[in-house]
């Protein structure tokens, strides 16, 4: 073999494994765990190139409200590349099964969306569990969004609620990423 040809098999190799590193960085999720108290209650994987915020729990008041609400520690997602696009989880307290967690969502509701119109309700497995799908569209902050809501059933008396907004005008190949965070939900063991 002369060395024209070994240099070209060693560039050939040299490319083949680029190419696979590649690939598998391509893949790369970013795995996050909600906790509560210490306790690890679920994890997703965030894709490359999203950006994520932790709220711990607080207490608000809405200001036309003189009702508090204590709120969990809320858990977002959103893409770099775009602002009009949101996906959140929250372990809502003392919501301990998927109809108490149906009440929170008629509850919040209106807190998070003006002229919400639900088009699709569904049963669903998310991670293994059963997860009630509330899809529609409405208003968020004067603009049109589109929504999915999600009730996740957890072990024991517990519900992860997960909501997606898609505000209009958003680009339609950052749903994978959204898709990859569903598919990647897992009950903490």
């Amino acid at each position: 073999m002369d060395l024209l040809q070994k240099s070209q098999n060693l560039l050939g190799a040299i490319t083949a494994a680029v190419i696979l590193m590649s690939a598998s960085l391509a893949g790369a999720q970013t795995p996050v765990t909600y906790t509560e108290h210490g306790k690890a209650l679920f994890q997703v994987k965030v894709p490359d190139f999203w950006s994520v915020r932790v709220g711990g729990p607080r207490t608000l008041s809405p200001s036309d409200d003189e009702d508090t609400r204590n709120v969990s520690r809320v858990l977002g997602m959103q893409p770099e590349a775009a602002d009009n696009i949101w996906v959140g989880f929250i372990v809502p307290d003392g919501v301990r099964n998927l109809e108490e967690g149906a009440d929170y969502v008629r509850d919040i509701g209106p807190q998070l969306l003006g002229e919400a119109e639900v088009t699709k309700r569904e049963v669903r497995r998310i991670g293994g569990r059963t997860a009630h799908s509330i899809t529609g569209k409405g208003r968020r902050n004067g603009k049109g969004v589109q929504f999915t809501a999600l009730l996740i059933d957890l072990p024991g008396p517990r519900v992860a609620f997960s909501v997606t907004v898609l505000q209009d005008g958003f680009d339609p190949d950052l749903l994978g990423g959204i898709n990859s965070i569903y598919s990647s939900f897992r009950v903490a063991q």
